[in-house]
């Protein structure tokens, strides 16, 4: 019995190709869709799970209120924090403090001398943090090379990643060399780790030993991140309610003398990347909403590929009419006709899977490159593959899949009145026609959802990339200078700017601490010199030279730029006092920072004095000029309050880019000089640049994934939707074929008859597009909120998408119906 149901069932596929053909892909499509989906969403997800001790691990960032409420929250503390954890909660077994390269020295080279002076290996790096030596105690990153516990334990120490082992010392064992940091820090290689996997929130190269440097009691300075290990166990909501007297105990008398307030709170290390969107992130995080959008829009097509599957076997049922009939007669039973039509399913549905595994395994990769990630990384070893449970949930929801889309059909086919089909009567049921119409109306509106999300998100970015950022982006290459403790710093940096400059395809050349496209590490306090430390602000700090505003195009909107003569060396980095009173050291500010001080106009911050904190002490300045707002990070950021100085050259601390503005019609040329000028000035150092637009725009990264995964996932919905639509429109065809035909032999058009099997389906899209409007306009609205400058929805976005939908329809439903609005009405009428 079993063999003659695989028999007719396989038969039955076989002799419907195309019928089989669109539901088997139908399913694959969809279950392929729902895989990357949760394969995606499992990885945004697992995020710093691999970590033995991930659910005890908490970050603490810390907030600000009172005169630095217009900061938020940053990630970073400061570093008498870790130690006073320790010290004063029993809950804290141990903790990590991790502070950026960056903090010190915003380039770094590192560079290897070959042993028989065979030739020196300098690169420049970026990834690099300095890290307590409990690092590998509280982290699981695998060292590969090196003991875990005594790593990190010595001064002028360095672990490095795999990568970076092979950059500098090919296959040669990497233990016990020095590597050297900006020509003048010599460190030993005691470690090899793994390079850390891509679902870690932070990514590093380079990490050298840290022990404290005088800083365990040091809390003015929160730029470093704190991490901390608690017993198995801790309530951490008992904990933070600790927090209070805590900060009081050790920050009390500076919130009092600087009029602020702070608080710290415990972040759970795997909630990090999707739910962490504070300042000073290592990374760029995840969204939750996404990660919750992307699983509902699985589950929808998943849904949408069995509907269609349903969809089309109802409209094939009209078809098997007759074969339902005479199995009856000749003494089938109604269970008989069941399973015949559920193995059918099953069969299809194994064939479908079959399928999906052939598409996952071709477009894995190129998936990978869409979402930027590799997110099937580890997937056997860590990833959903390692789960038992997710290959249950798979085949649960294969089983159950396979048995509620063929029961359905079963259900159908096998109620057929024998009599009824043998005559070619067949009534319609206008409780499923309304279920089906259910079904394609909340497809149609799924379909508009996602067309028009891809519509906002693609004009978001393309407003971001496009938007007027307030200073010169194209045409400007960065070169990073070699930063390091060097007497002839000023005469290096004088030689190249003059040779640069005399190069014909060079327009000007300035030197910064910071380029646009990334956050300024340089922050402290201002205030105006006739108020106490309790009205200091919050602002950013660059050094720039006399040619910034030339060179980058910053247009000035009161007083005027530098001149080579306001370059002051007074900026002493740790001498506690104040400085500068009785000289007359020049600053620009920009709107934001004018406004935050209190200036209603330009003219009224114009050489008004004024008084910031640097390094360890305060200085006197004069503003010299106000400089027009600009875009010194993404537009999803608001405008950084920014004071400008202009350090001597002799300041080797100061200066970390050149910028240079450049001819590029002969681009390779032109940097081809420009190298061999920097190798003069800076012999043994190596050259790295990047233009400056493209490296503004890698911020966008993440957008950009979004638009694309939106757009796929859009386009696939659409697909299924379509797929769909050949099966309800094949259904509503076949069970008016006959009036069709009367309606041609009366002299109906086959214009006419294609408006009336469309109709319906147009108010379908009309009314799912009056139900799916107010929710674009309502989510599109909640998401722009992210951005500090965002585009205003215009009527497109609320045109397009269901004008799209509806061609879309009309075109998959005349190919559908066509062939019988074209057919002789006779063989539409034949009665046998």
């Amino acid at each position: 019995m079993l063999k003659s149901y695989f028999k007719t069932a396989w038969r039955n596929l076989v002799r419907n190709k195309i019928y089989s053909g669109i539901n088997i892909f139908g399913l694959a499509l969809g279950m392929a869709a729902c895989f990357f989906i949760f394969q995606h969403v499992a990885f945004e997800s697992g995020y710093d799970r691999f970590h033995a001790n991930a659910p005890n691990i908490y970050r603490v960032p810390i907030s600000y209120s009172g005169s630095f409420a217009d900061n938020g929250t940053f990630v970073t503390n400061h570093p008498a924090l870790g130690p006073a954890l320790k010290r004063d909660f029993p809950e804290v077994t141990d903790y990590v403090r991790i502070v950026s390269f960056a903090t010190f020295f915003k380039s770094n080279y590192m560079a290897y001398e070959e042993e028989g002076g065979k030739g020196i290996k300098t690169f420049y790096e970026t990834n690099i943090y300095f890290v307590d030596p409990s690092f590998f105690n509280v982290f699981s990153f695998p060292l590969v090379r090196g003991d875990r516990s005594t790593c990190l334990k010595d001064p002028n120490t360095v672990v490095i990643s795999e990568s970076v082992a092979k950059k500098y010392f090919g296959d040669k064992d990497p233990l016990n060399k020095t590597l050297i940091s900006n020509g003048s820090f010599p460190s030993k290689v005691t470690g090899v780790f793994a390079d850390p996997p891509e679902n870690s929130h932070i990514k590093f190269d380079i990490l050298f030993h840290f022990d404290g440097w005088g800083n365990n009691e040091n809390w003015t300075w929160p730029e470093w991140y704190t991490y901390v290990l608690l017993a198995p166990g801790t309530d951490t909501k008992k904990m933070e309610a600790k927090f209070p007297a805590f900060i009081d105990k050790y920050l009390g008398n500076i919130m009092k003398e600087l009029n602020f307030g702070s608080s710290f709170h415990l972040q759970p290390l795997t909630g990090i990347h999707l739910t962490s969107h504070f300042k000073k992130e290592a990374e760029i995080n995840g969204s939750e909403q996404e990660v919750f959008f992307l699983s509902v829009i699985g589950v929808f097509i998943l849904l949408i590929a069995w509907t269609n599957y349903i969809n089309l076997s109802t409209a094939k049922s009209m078809e098997r009419a007759k074969e339902v009939g005479i199995r009856k007669v000749s003494g089938a039973m109604k269970k008989q006709l069941m399973i015949q039509f559920l193995l059918e399913s099953f069969i299809i549905n194994v064939m479908a899977l079959f399928v999906t595994v052939i598409i996952i395994f071709f477009t894995l990769p190129w998936f990978n490159r869409l979402v930027g990630k590799n997110i099937s990384e580890g997937f056997f070893t860590q990833g959903m593959g390692s789960h038992p449970s997710f290959w249950l949930y798979t085949l649960a929801t294969f089983l159950l899949g396979a048995i509620l889309v063929g029961a359905y059909p079963a259900f159908i086919l096998s109620s057929f009145n024998p009599v009824k089909v043998l005559k070619g009567l067949i009534i319609k049921s206008n409780t499923n026609l309304s279920l089906r119409r259910v079904l394609l109306s909340f497809q149609f509106f799924l379909s508009i959802m996602l067309i028009a999300a891809t519509l906002v998100v693609f004009s978001q970015l393309n407003f971001m990339r496009k938007g007027d950022l307030g200073y010169k982006t194209s045409q400007t290459l960065v070169i990073k200078l070699p930063t390091g403790f060097d007497s002839t710093n000023a005469s290096k940096l004088n030689y190249f700017k003059h040779e640069v400059l005399r190069a014909p395809s060079v327009i000007n050349t300035v030197y910064t601490s910071e380029v646009p496209g990334r956050a300024i590490a340089d922050r402290n306090t201002v205030r105006k010199s006739s108020q106490d430390k309790q009205n200091n602000i919050n602002t950013y700090f660059i050094s720039i030279d006399h040619d910034f505003l030339n060179t980058y195009q910053v247009p000035l909107i009161g007083g005027s730029g530098f001149s080579p003569a306001d370059s002051s060396g007074i900026y002493n980095l740790y001498t506690p006092g104040i400085y500068g009173k009785d000289m007359d050291v020049k600053i620009l500010v920009n709107e934001a920072l004018a406004k935050g001080l209190g200036y209603k106009s330009a003219n009224e911050a114009l050489n008004q004095r004024i008084i910031f904190s640097f390094g360890g002490g305060e200085y006197y300045a004069t503003v010299k000029g106000v400089v027009k707002n600009f875009h010194q990070r993404s537009l999803k950021e608001a405008y950084d309050p920014i004071l400008f100085y202009y350090p001597n050259y002799s300041n080797t601390l100061s200066w970390n880019y050149a910028s240079v503005g450049v001819n590029t019609n002969d681009i390779n040329k032109n940097l081809s000089g420009i190298e061999s000028v920097f190798k003069k000035a800076f012999p043994g150092k190596p050259f790295e640049s990047f233009f400056l637009d493209d490296f503004f725009n890698s911020q966008y990264k993440a957008d950009q994934r979004l638009g694309n995964v939106f757009g796929l996932f859009a386009s696939l919905a659409i697909v299924v939707a379509c797929l769909g639509l050949l099966g309800l429109s094949a259904f509503i065809i076949k069970l008016r074929t006959k009036e069709i035909g009367i309606r041609k032999v009366l002299g109906a058009q086959v214009s006419s008859v294609l408006l009336l099997v469309s109709k319906d389906f147009i108010r379908l899209v009309l009314l799912s597009s009056l139900v799916a409007l107010p929710v674009i306009y309502w989510a599109a609205n909640e998401w722009l909120k992210n951005y500090a400058f965002h585009i205003r929805l215009s009527w497109f976005m609320f045109v397009v998408p269901p004008v799209v939908l509806l061609l879309l329809t009309l075109t998959t439903i005349c190919l559908q119906s066509i062939k019988t609005a074209m057919a002789n009405p006779v063989a539409a009428l034949r009665s046998e």
